[in-house]
């Protein structure tokens, strides 16, 4: 009898999901081109997938609201779970993985490069030394809160803001090396935060280019550290995330172009970062309390 072969998946490719699924995703993050981080949004009949080994590591988070009985494979062992709203399941990269479920299914999938890891906490540990292991159906309500917040902000806009984005990615990639790794990880504490050098060079890098869809990595490689280091020692430094920050800039230049110039909003937006008008009048209203046009007239009576 011959062996079924076993699909390799690609989740960088776009199409992944037509080789062990019968529907595309219903929302990706393919085109906005994320770093080393993939979203799709599903919702999937009941279905058998052959069986499948993906190139990266792969977590699914159930968005179906009754439980969901599924029997999965993976490694050659048979599992039967009971997956309910919110339950993660993390499927590390070259697993041998087939699942089947018998009534629609909604959920996320979050796809991850291995190269993630070693960028978000490059001086935590020896990143050759990191293996994700399996975790079958069970609640984790960070990665639940990372999954819909990375959904969230992909509906916004269609692409999300960079650096929001990076700071995701870095937190859970941390969590998944701390709690899903065979490696014992002891995450070095910088209590001091960023020395007054090096802060003044990540606020100054923020300010010369606010224009830009900055990211938290290269705002992490200015001053020499890790994302994950800096993200923590940012903020305790200031008060606010890198995330925080920039966008409180970006609203304070704004703020000053709209008052002292006759620049339109489609010229204001471009200059203070953001990649869409009605991304930046969403921002401005939260933050001001009222949408940029509202705000000019208010200050220029």
């Amino acid at each position: 009898m011959p062996t079924e072969e076993i699909i390799s998946v690609d989740f960088a490719q776009e199409d992944a999901y037509t080789q062990i699924l019968p529907r595309s995703p219903l929302m990706s993050s393919y085109h906005a081109k994320w770093d080393h981080i993939r979203l799709d949004y599903h919702q999937q009949p009941a279905y058998e997938t052959p069986e499948h080994s993906p190139q990266q590591h792969v977590i699914s988070i159930s968005l179906t609201k009754e439980p969901i009985y599924v029997q999965r494979v993976l490694n050659g062992h048979v599992h039967h779970e009971c997956i309910k709203y919110g339950d993660v399941v993390v499927i590390p990269a070259s697993s041998y993985h087939k699942l089947s479920w018998e009534i629609e299914a909604e959920f996320l999938v979050l796809s991850l490069e291995k190269a993630l890891f070693a960028r978000a906490g490059c001086d935590l540990i020896d990143m050759q030394s990191i293996e994700i292991i399996p975790h079958l159906a069970d609640s984790d309500p960070l990665i639940q809160q990372i999954g819909l917040a990375l959904q969230s902000e992909l509906e916004s806009d269609g692409m999300g803001c960079r650096i929001y984005i990076e700071s995701l990615a870095t937190t859970l990639s941390i969590h998944l090396i701390k709690n899903y790794s065979v490696s014992s990880v002891k995450v070095t504490k910088h209590p001091e935060g960023l020395s007054r050098f090096k802060l003044q060079q990540a606020i100054e890098y923020i300010n010369q280019n606010l224009e830009k869809d900055l990211g938290l990595a290269e705002m992490a490689t200015v001053v020499g550290i890790s994302m994950y280091h800096f993200s923590r020692m940012f903020k305790q430094s200031t008060g606010f995330s890198p995330h925080q920050y920039v966008m409180n800039c970006r609203i304070e230049r704004a703020k000053k172009l709209l008052s002292k110039t006759e620049q339109a909003i489609h010229q204001i937006y471009q200059q203070v970062g953001f990649q869409s008008q009605s991304h930046f009048t969403n921002v401005f209203r939260k933050f001001i309390g009222t949408t940029p046009l509202a705000y000019r007239k208010q200050v220029k009576i």
